[in-house]
């Protein structure tokens, strides 16, 4: 095997063959992505929330969402992954459901006290997480990578089942 910046390589092998994930836009957001989840997933840990909970309870608490598609719509996620998150968010006790009162099959979601108070807590952790991964790119080019990462995400025809 011939050695090459920390690779090591069958003799018959291109190296440039091996190396190619690593000039992979995918294989870099995925691993970014990864980190980040991985991270903020630590710092939720102790609170016994998900990220998606946390996303699921900001959506309602810092962006005004209270009812299940309306935040699915927000977040671009399956219907069906926030009421799963709802349900624990209920059972959790910082949410409850309330049924309209003409129609039976609509929802509002009223955020608890406690609910909001702990969204209120968890924002810190989500922006420390944020400003440790974008401290080498400034204000300014964490701004240039959000308008990329959207342009390049308005060519996805799939919308994932969570976040």
């Amino acid at each position: 095997m011939a050695r090459n910046s920390n690779l090591c390589v069958p003799a018959d092998r291109d190296l440039r063959e091996e190396a190619f994930i690593h000039q992979s836009v995918g294989y870099w957001a995925s691993l970014l992505a990864r980190s980040m989840e991985a991270e903020f997933g630590h710092r939720l840990a102790p609170y016994g929330l998900t990220r998606m909970s946390y996303a699921v309870l900001g959506a309602m608490v810092f962006d005004g969402k209270s009812t299940p598609s309306g935040i699915a719509d927000f977040l671009r996620v399956d219907r069906g992954a926030v009421t799963r998150f709802l349900n624990r968010l209920e059972a959790k006790k910082l949410i409850e459901r309330e049924r309209g009162t003409g129609d039976r099959r609509s929802v509002a979601i009223i955020v608890k006290p406690e609910g909001e108070a702990l969204a209120k807590e968890l924002q810190a952790h989500s922006r420390a997480v944020n400003a440790r991964f974008t401290a080498d790119l400034g204000p300014e080019g964490a701004g240039k990578f959000v308008d990329l990462v959207k342009a390049m995400l308005a060519h996805a025809d799939t919308r994932p089942d969570s976040l």
